[in-house]
C-alpha cells in the first residue's frame, strides 16, 4: 500500500478506521458479557443497534460517480471520534449540490455508515 500524497493518507486513514471499528466490534462481542466489556465497546455495540447519529463536518471530496462524500468530521458522540472518512450516501441527489469546503450537518446510519441526509450549514468560500 505504498504511495504518497493525499490519496495515500486517505487510504491509510480509512484502513485505520476500519481496523479500529473491527477491534471495537470484537471487544463488544467477545466471550464475556457487554457489562464486562470496555465502555467504548459497549457504546459502539449500542450505536450499531440504535440506528441514526448526527454529525458535523467539512466536505473534502465528492465522488462524481456515486455521490459518496469524504468528510473531515467532528466527533460523532456515541459512535466514533473525529476523523476524515468517506461515506456512501443513501441517494446520489444528497450530494449533488455539495462542493469541497462546505460545512455540513448530516445523519448517519450506524450499521451501514451511510449518510441518510445532509444539510449545508456554511458554503465554502
Amino acid at each position: 500500500m505504498g504511495g504518497t500524497g493525499k490519496g495515500a493518507s486517505l487510504t491509510t486513514a480509512l484502513l485505520a478506521t476500519a481496523l479500529w471499528l473491527q477491534a471495537m466490534h470484537a471487544l463488544a462481542f467477545a466471550d464475556r458479557s457487554l457489562a464486562e466489556a470496555p465502555r467504548g465497546a459497549v457504546l459502539l455495540a449500542q450505536a450499531q443497534e440504535s440506528g441514526t447519529f448526527r454529525g458535523v463536518g467539512i466536505v473534502t471530496a465528492v465522488e462524481p460517480a456515486t455521490g459518496a462524500l469524504t468528510l473531515d468530521h467532528e466527533e460523532i458522540k456515541g459512535l466514533m471520534p473525529a476523523m476524515e472518512m468517506m461515506y456512501n450516501v443513501k441517494a446520489r441527489a444528497l450530494s449533488a449540490d455539495l462542493r469541497k469546503g462546505d460545512k455540513v450537518e448530516f445523519s448517519l446510519d450506524a450499521k451501514s455508515y451511510t449518510i441518510l441526509d445532509v444539510k449545508v450549514i456554511e458554503r465554502a468560500k
